[in-house]
């Protein structure tokens, strides 16, 4: 085995850039928290503050930046969908067609987006699915801004880091599982040989292959130490972002059920923080599941250039029209990652 040491470099150089990566992405998230200036945002919408009063004339922006943190664009263009429909602003059919109240007027920026886009969508088209439109809206200006406003305020993570921190995960499992299964077999060369050689040679043969195998074991450790302890999870939430999500659900406490949320009109926070589900079984849920409310839409053939692509500016301009990539293919490590900051 006289290159069995170079089997260990791709293991430990792993580990020690995405040690780095993440630690310095981290630390960079910290400062612009630091740094950055209040949001200059409306009174009206501060004033019904995550929750703690219940929410009137749609999902304010504090409510939006909730559902950025749970989910990217995905789940706040939900979030503003879903609230304009609990609250009759919005209907749709059993075929999925979407269709807006004669002469009702948006309450918030992110529901005047949400009436362009339907109009836009209704030039090319004799009836609007929500799909459609939903898509439409992951890649709308007024919404993207939500997610760099966070970006700036280091509350959120740039979708391109979002998506290295996928890969690098990707990357660390596949080595935290296979050195396992190459220091077995270091032992069981390193077995043979001392079988098969004499006594002096047999013993040299038999120390290399146990220190290739100690050193084997010991990377696949360091992968999995990074992946879980150092390197974030590929979730829009900072680690300050976290606690935001963590205080946002001890205030929305009175809209813990469904039931209790959508008598108080508070249903557009505990939208952001659980999604689709919050509604139970309310007619028309599936209706919503099976136009995609609720899933991540991404372009997973593109992932390996968004990975290492440096395009993009460092206020979230990788926010825009493809933001729901974070978790394109990592979705369940993704969800698991964001129920915990949120319990």
């Amino acid at each position: 085995m006289p290159f069995g040491f170079f089997l260990l470099l791709p293991g430990y150089a792993l580990a020690l850039a995405y040690a780095v990566y993440g630690r310095l992405t981290e630390d960079r998230a910290h400062l612009a928290h630091r740094t950055a200036p209040a949001p200059d945002l409306p009174a009206e919408t501060t004033a019904a503050h995550w929750g703690t009063s219940p929410a009137s004339g749609g999902a304010s922006r504090e409510v939006l930046e909730i559902a950025w943190l749970r989910g990217g664009a995905p789940r706040t263009v939900d979030t503003a969908l879903l609230t304009m429909q609990q609250d009759g602003m919005l209907s749709v059919d059993d075929q999925g067609e979407v269709s807006l109240p004669v002469g009702s007027l948006p309450r918030t920026p992110a529901e005047r987006a949400i009436v362009d886009e339907h109009t836009e969508a209704g030039r090319h088209a004799s009836a609007v699915t929500l799909g459609e439109l939903r898509t439409r809206l992951i890649g709308n200006q007024e919404i993207a801004a939500i997610g760099e406003s966070l970006v700036r305020r280091g509350l959120a993570y740039e979708t391109r880091h979002c998506t290295r921190f996928r890969v690098g995960h990707v990357l660390l499992r596949q080595c935290t599982r296979l050195y396992p299964v190459l220091a077995v077999i270091a032992v069981g060369t390193a077995f043979m040989d001392f079988i098969g050689n004499g006594a002096a040679d047999g013993i040299t043969a038999a120390w290399y292959g146990l220190t290739l195998a100690a050193l084997m074991a010991l990377a696949s450790v360091v992968c999995q130490l990074v992946s879980r302890a150092v390197l974030p999870d590929p979730v829009p939430a900072t680690l300050v972002g976290q606690d935001v999500l963590r205080d946002a659900r001890r205030d929305r406490s009175p809209y813990a059920t469904a039931a209790v949320a959508a008598a108080g009109g508070g249903i557009a926070l505990a939208l952001a923080l659980d999604g689709l589900d919050v509604l139970g079984d309310q007619p028309g849920c599936e209706v919503l599941a099976d136009c995609g409310v609720g899933t991540v839409a991404a372009d997973s053939s593109a992932w390996w250039s968004d990975a290492f692509s440096s395009s993009g500016s460092d206020s979230g301009s990788g926010d825009s029209g493809s933001s729901d990539s974070w978790s394109s293919s990592d979705s369940g490590s993704s969800s698991d990652s964001s129920s915990s900051a949120g319990a």
